[in-house]
């Protein structure tokens, strides 16, 4: 029964055998990527909401994220060891299972917690239940006007029961992470190996070629679910008076794990009706020819099936056959270990992912801070325009492999050459810039200095106001909060959007104010004390990035592009320089020296880099959360030289694995060889 297809024991059906075949398995292992992709992608497009939600440095959002790569640590080379050698679709559909529980873990801080006191605060059904809320001087509480008294207790009895500042959603997170790496570690360390041994060895490359574009249309889907939740409010049946553009706007980030998990537990049940091995053509054909005949016949194919012996590709000795024993697992390490090809292989893919890793973890936060794109749209942005150039690349990388054999010298100097690419193109990112709207009040000189609090608003009690960004447009510059703006009126517009008036910063006193005269070209508009007919808009000041942003995207769709055509020959390296046997395990050591020396990490490290750049954070009773305003230019400086350096070494081991691979046997098993010795 190994090698025919169902569920259990009992539900094997005759119709059912048709799709006993490497081209159905592909099929449901490429969507099943496609949607594992898609929920990684989800996860970093909204995670820049949920970080505002719950109150969340990226700091600790790397520390929430290495869960993936702690189950990973623990248990993939147990598992790749133990799951190469038995089912491994079954055990594939049980690491999906507990993907799909993953998802489903992460939506729990939203039905524990709700939207939030804040989010809530800015919708009309909250300004219609508070009617003093819509007078022009706004509840003392939650006020953003000026106006005298401290508001910092009273915050502090708010947020005691919302999730901010708890520790609970980020071990949520941690543990959905966990899971996820459970599920990841099956799917990528035995699946591929599936499809390595039911196959060819010349067709592999162009089979891993077709997984992985299949893999790669998920980030442009992730993106594209990402930039539909995110435009839903956090609580879709409450209307905000806030848009997008506000950095308060919270997206409904939780939506969509609803949605992944269900599908995920859907592909769990397809892809656990593979059979142990496929079975061989000759067999295959049979199946499908005498679908329609009687049950009868079909036990008696299956059983003269256990009696066929396979053809050469799909042999398998005695002692491949045993179930793996605990006691030959040292061995079978030791074996890897020593082996430098293999080894030297997997640091260089640990560099690239270091290198990689801001931009994978925090592209979102990077767009957001860099070109001014709310989360909604660099979640629907950066995922078309990548897919195309990845999709291509690995299919055409495929091909090319599969039909022309380049030797291997050839196509791991390639790597290298991606490598210097990918070295050049970060340290473009380095000049690639937005010019930033002025904060009052924000010393670019000092990123530590931010002097919000001056005469003209010292007594408008803004001690306890929370970041609430209003853009004065006529200059493009952005007061911390309409109290700090000395505003005392704000008016509702058709759309209900809040206007301030009556602001007593916006006066000549405005040029007293350290370092910030630079920022004001028409002193004739501020004549006199309080002008009432300027109003301030709610929101920050926008500076128009399309250009920047237009360069930013081409380059790095040229990176993914190089990037993609050189994966499939350092997969190969992986899959030919150990035994067959070897192969799953050899994965599964993959998977754990990148996850613990870069999927950890990488988050942290950059967690750390992008948090010494912020300027504001939220701070309330004394606790620091998220970061609301980062100093663009050493956020970009910093990140980039950072990912330059890494992607550098990664270069340079690909140099060496090139020189120790030159000889290697890529593409021929046993009976291409003997083909190809007789034509000879």
């Amino acid at each position: 029964m190994s090698s025919t297809c169902g569920l259990g024991e009992l539900f094997r059906p005759a119709w059912l055998q048709r799709f006993a075949t490497a081209r159905s398995f592909l099929v449901v292992y490429g969507l099943l990527g496609t949607i594992q992709s898609m929920a990684f992608i989800y996860f970093v497009s909204t995670l820049t909401t949920l970080e505002k939600r719950f109150k969340i440095p990226s700091k600790t959002t790397g520390f929430m994220m290495s869960g993936n790569e702690v189950s990973q640590v623990l248990l993939s080379l147990l598992l790749t060891y133990y799951g190469g050698q038995r089912n491994r679709p079954l055990w594939i559909a049980w690491g999906v299972a507990f993907s799909a529980a993953s998802c489903f873990i992460l939506a729990v801080p939203h039905f524990l917690y709700g939207p939030g006191s804040t989010a809530l605060s800015l919708t009309k059904e909250f300004l219609s239940n508070h009617p003093d809320m819509n007078s022009t001087k706004l509840n003392k509480d939650d006020a953003v006007l000026c106006s005298s008294g401290s508001r910092e207790e009273s915050h502090c009895k708010v947020n005691d029961s919302v999730g901010e500042f708890s520790s609970v959603p980020p071990l949520l997170v941690f543990f959905s992470q966990f899971f996820l790496g459970i599920g990841t570690t099956l799917y990528y360390s035995l699946g591929q190996t599936y499809i390595d041994d039911n196959t060819k060895k010349k067709n592999t490359p162009m089979l891993l070629g077709l997984t992985l574009s299949l893999r790669t249309i998920g980030p442009a889907f992730g993106f594209f679910v990402g930039y539909l939740c995110l435009k839903l409010y956090i609580d879709p049946t409450l209307t905000p008076i806030i848009d997008q553009k506000d950095p308060r706007w919270l997206g409904a980030w939780w939506l969509g794990w609803l949605i992944l998990g269900s599908v995920m537990l859907l592909f769990s049940i397809l892809i656990s009706c593979f059979p142990k091995k496929l079975p061989p053509k000759k067999t295959q054909v049979g199946v499908a020819v005498n679908n329609f005949k009687t049950p009868k016949i079909t036990l008696e194919q299956e059983k003269n099936i256990s009696n066929l012996e396979p053809v050469e590709t799909f042999q398998i000795t005695e002692e491949k056959q045993k179930a793996p024993a605990l006691k030959d697992f040292p061995a079978a390490l030791a074996r890897l270990l020593k082996n430098k090809l293999l080894i030297i292989n997997i640091f260089s893919g640990v560099f690239y992912i270091l290198g990689g890793s801001g931009y994978i973890t925090y592209i979102t936060k990077y767009l957001e801070v860099q070109f001014q794109i709310s989360a909604a749209d660099a979640s629907f942005i950066i995922g078309p325009t990548t897919i195309l150039s990845m999709t291509i690349a690995f299919l055409g990388s495929g091909f090319l492999i599969s039909k022309f054999r380049p030797r291997p010298v050839l196509l791991l100097s390639w790597n290298v050459v991606v490598g210097i690419s990918f070295v050049i193109g970060e340290l473009a990112f380095i000049f690639i810039s937005c010019k930033s709207s002025s904060l009052m009040g924000y010393d670019t000189s000092n990123i530590n200095k931010i002097q919000i609090i001056n005469e003209c608003n010292r007594n408008c009690g803004c001690e306890g106001v929370k970041y609430s960004p209003v853009c004065l447009p006529q200059q493009g510059t952005t007061f911390y909060s309409a109290c700090h703006a000395g505003c005392t009126l704000s008016d509702r517009k058709a759309n209900s959007k809040l206007a301030f008036r009556n602001c007593s910063c916006i006066n000549d006193e405005i040029f007293e104010f350290d370092g910030l005269k630079k920022n004001f070209n028409d002193n004739s508009v501020y004549h006199g004390n309080v002008d009432p007919s300027i109003t301030l808009e709610n929101g920050p000041c926008n500076n128009d990035c399309y250009k920047s942003f237009v360069i930013f995207i081409s380059i790095t769709c040229i990176m993914h592009f190089l990037g993609s055509s050189g994966r499939i020959g350092n997969i190969l390296v992986n899959y030919r320089c150990v035994d067959e046997l070897d192969k799953s395990f050899a994965q599964g050591l993959s998977l754990l020296l990148i996850s613990l020396l870069a999927f950890i990490p990488g988050p942290i490290l950059y967690g750390y880099i992008i948090d010494s750049t912020c300027t504001i954070w939220d701070e309330t009773c004394g606790e620091k959360g998220n970061c609301w305003l980062y100093n663009r230019e050493d956020f970009r400086f910093r990140v980039n030289i950072t990912a330059a350096a890494l992607t550098f070494i990664g270069a340079v081991l690909d140099g060496v694995v090139c020189y120790l691979g030159k000889d290697l046997d890529l593409y021929t098993d046993n009976e291409t060889e003997q083909k190809t010795e007789a034509k000879k």
